[in-house]
């Protein structure tokens, strides 16, 4: 999933259970369990991971992605008359952090950290590995409506 998506996500789980542990640890879970969904980036994971291809195509991804999601983020804070922005804000730092942590392993190649990267991937490449990946521009179409019912909820 898109960084944006994860961050929705995380805003709306800190929104709904207004306990900022609660929502930092239930953001963070729920990075796992929506990255399970296929969402057409594994061709630009493993390109980047595994056959060390179009690293350009892959960083530019990932950047595009940061910068929309925290412009996102932004939006969604300075729009809304947020009660608690304490859980708004741990429920999105728990729901990105998995992908950061990834990026850290992808930059240090740290043993530390290869037990996580592993762990991450068995579940985003789960479904995906066994049922096939969908093409990235319906997996993009299909986060952007996601995006706009999520953010409906806060």
């Amino acid at each position: 999933m898109t960084l944006t998506t994860h961050a929705t996500l995380g805003a709306v789980i800190g929104h709904a259970v207004g306990n900022p542990v609660v929502a930092f640890v239930l953001g963070f879970i729920s990075h796992f369990m929506i990255d399970m969904i296929p969402h057409g980036d594994t061709g630009i994971s493993d390109n980047f991971r595994v056959h060390k291809t179009r690293q350009t195509q892959a960083v530019a991804y990932v950047a595009v992605d940061a910068i929309v999601a925290l412009l996102f983020v932004l939006l969604l804070a300075n729009t809304r008359d947020i009660d608690h922005v304490r859980t708004f804000t741990w429920g999105i730092i728990g729901s990105v952090l998995p992908d950061l942590i990834v990026g850290l392993y992808e930059v240090t190649k740290t043993p530390l950290l290869r037990w996580f990267n592993t762990m991450h991937f068995y579940f985003h490449d789960f479904f995906v590995k066994r049922r096939g990946e969908v093409p990235l521009y319906y997996a993009l179409l299909a986060q952007v409506v996601l995006i706009a019912y999520l953010q409906t909820k806060l």
